[in-house]
């Protein structure tokens, strides 16, 4: 098959050097003040293999926005991780009463995935997993970065973890990025010194993750967690979420098993990828939901 180039769509050298031009003009130039970050998170995100190697940790804590986060993003980790020993701890920071689809009243629909939160949580982590609810509102978050930057500062002091997970912070879902500033401040306040920052994929996949873990072994907690989620499931099928693990096994399995994948970053990491969401302005899913 011979591929159609300008040619063979009947545009030769002068016409199609014309089109080239006209879509550079069109194309939209990121402002100075923005260029320095995106060209640093660019240089983070390509041209590297992704380490196939999980974590050595003995505290995890992880940063869940909303009941389900910590299924859907690093459900295959933490089970991996609590069979090797690892301690793991959680902070809700919602009760994901804002459900799409849910045809319950707010405090019902809350109350309920607290519970559902409660027992993937124990599927994942065993049972000596714990975690805090701090019922902040769902869909509410980003009016609240410097409740959560607290909220994780205390949260960092109490449980002295070696391995943060939260959210990465150009997920599209802006309470998940909420999560991400307020982990920033902490950090910033002088928080988690000496833990690793593995950001996982939810809502929005990341386009190069610096790690993709094997989780085949643990994909039946993490089908076991997710289904957990009964309330969320209103929104939309979260075992389709094991179709991006089935992918991400590629790397590991030949796409015959389940893999997370993960971004690592520090203060400076977060804050340059923050900093092009901020510059970038509101975007299409401002509202709450699973």
């Amino acid at each position: 098959m011979i591929a159609a180039g300008p040619s063979a769509l009947g545009v030769g050298r002068t016409g199609r050097d014309a089109v080239l031009r006209r879509v550079a003009r069109a194309a939209p130039r990121v402002p100075d003040h923005l260029l320095a970050p995106a060209l640093r998170v660019t240089a983070a995100l390509v041209g590297r293999t992704p380490s196939l190697l999980p974590p050595v940790a003995r505290r995890v804590l992880v940063l869940v926005p909303h009941p389900d986060d910590e299924a859907i993003g690093a459900g295959g980790l933490l089970a991996l991780l609590a069979s090797r020993g690892a301690r793991i701890d959680a902070l809700l920071v919602t009760d994901g009463e804002a459900t799409i689809g849910a045809r319950l009243p707010g405090h019902e629909i809350a109350r309920r995935r607290r519970a559902e939160f409660t027992r993937s949580l124990a599927l994942l982590g065993g049972a000596d997993a714990t975690h805090t609810a701090l019922g902040l509102p769902d869909g509410g978050l980003p009016a609240r970065r410097a409740d959560l930057a607290a909220a994780t500062a205390v949260a960092l002091a109490a449980t002295a973890p070696d391995l943060v997970l939260a959210p990465w912070p150009l997920e599209r879902h802006p309470d998940h990025r909420a999560v991400a500033a307020g982990l920033l401040d902490a950090l910033d306040a002088g928080g988690g010194e000496g833990a690793a920052v593995w950001t996982y994929e939810a809502h929005t996949p990341i386009p190069a993750p610096s790690h993709v873990v094997d989780v085949t072994d643990h994909l039946d907690a993490k089908r076991a967690a997710l289904d957990e989620h009964v309330t969320a499931g209103e929104a939309f099928d979260l075992r389709a979420c094991l179709g991006l693990a089935t992918w991400r096994s590629l790397a590991t399995r030949a796409g015959r098993g389940a893999a997370e994948g993960f971004l690592a970053l520090n203060a400076d990491g977060l804050r340059d990828a923050l900093a092009l969401v901020d510059g970038a302005g509101p975007d299409v899913g401002e509202r709450g939901g699973a």
